[in-house]
């Protein structure tokens, strides 16, 4: 097996402590150190994890104890900081989104193929046993042809939490609100599980918060496969809703709320066993409202990845669908025109 991968951690704020737990779970890895844009932070996590602290993500990145990096800063620097790391010759791990403009996730695809590193996002719910059943029960035909996919993320953050840190709600540092940070993750299972998209018509609005972002948007989808679907993205609602993805074909409909089967509505089966995994997501009010458990399983991936020299489950190309659509959106938004993503935007 050889010598354990070294992990640093890049920005300690509210994630990053899922990371260094996922780290601190795995055999085959050991957290070497952390760094952020606030030097006190980091020495505050660093005593909290046990771990080094490095001055500056180049000293992190000059390291050779260091093999790979979770990328844990707001959301506008996960590209820049993703390109370095793999211009370093490190593995890396981004959370959501894996960038917020086109160029930056071209950026990203660009730098792993040059440098051949392996790059994993975030996407912890496509590891939901609820969702791998669910996928199963698509690929396997239960569902006849597709017909409808919608998801509804009726969230609610507070004006509190967009005052917490100045980088939140904007489009430099955020990239988007309700769809980009808050609504990626539903976003990014729907087309996981219905396929590809085709179009998309969106309407994306400001209502409520004193954001430079939408706080409610809603989006008319075509997929490739010719079932249309809809996506309403908010954090404006009151008092907030858990997130669900209805997913109907010519032979029954299925229903997730947050990670749990809970319609299962299908020609000629028993009502299914519901799935559920301990994870009891309840981040449509709390953006700290998960468990730690698929983050374990994806860091796991990609160490798994690294050592048998494999694409990670939700690589950089994977990363990049969820984007695509989300940026459609807005451009459909502005334009009020509908935007075709071409064959290659889509997968």
């Amino acid at each position: 097996m050889g010598k354990k991968l070294g992990f640093g951690i890049i920005g300690c704020g509210m994630i990053s402590k899922w990371h260094a737990h996922a780290i601190a779970s795995q055999k085959d890895a050991v957290l070497i150190g952390a760094t952020s844009a606030s030097l006190e932070s980091a020495e505050r996590f660093a005593a909290e994890y046990n771990c080094k602290v490095f001055p500056s993500v180049e000293d992190m990145l000059s390291s050779e104890e260091i093999d790979v990096v979770c990328i844990c800063t707001p959301s506008g620097l996960h590209a820049s900081m993703a390109v370095m790391a793999a211009n370093a010759k490190k593995h890396f791990v981004v959370e959501k989104p894996m960038a917020i403009t086109e160029a930056q996730v071209q950026d990203i695809l660009l730098a792993c193929q040059k440098n051949g590193v392996k790059g994993a996002v975030i996407s912890q719910l496509r590891f939901s046993k609820a969702v791998q059943l669910v996928k199963k029960a698509i690929e396997d035909g239960v569902l006849g042809q597709l017909l409808t996919g919608d998801v509804s993320m009726k969230y609610y953050r507070s004006p509190e939490y967009y005052a917490s840190a100045g980088w939140r709600g904007t489009w430099e540092m955020d990239g988007g609100g309700a769809l980009m940070n808050q609504g990626i993750h539903g976003i990014d299972v729907l087309q996981y599980l219905v396929g590809p998209v085709k179009m998309v018509f969106g309407v994306c609005k400001t209502l409520t918060r004193d954001i430079e972002v939408e706080d409610t948007a809603s989006v008319l989808l075509e997929y490739q496969n010719g079932a249309i679907g809809t996506i309403q993205g908010t954090t404006s609602v009151t008092p907030g809703y858990p997130r669900i993805i209805t997913i109907s074909g010519t032979k029954g409909t299925v229903e997730l709320t947050e990670d749990t089967i809970t319609k299962w509505d299908v020609e000629g089966q028993e009502h299914s066993a519901l799935a559920s995994d301990k994870e009891n997501f309840a981040s449509f009010r709390n953006p700290a409202g998960f468990s730690l458990d698929s983050h374990i399983t994806q860091i796991a991936d990609l160490i798994d990845a690294i050592r048998n020299d494999r694409q990670p489950l939700v690589d950089v190309y994977e990363g990049k669908k969820p984007v695509d659509i989300i940026l459609a959106a807005y451009r459909s938004s502005q334009t009020k025109m509908p935007v075709f993503l071409e064959q290659d935007d889509a997968f």
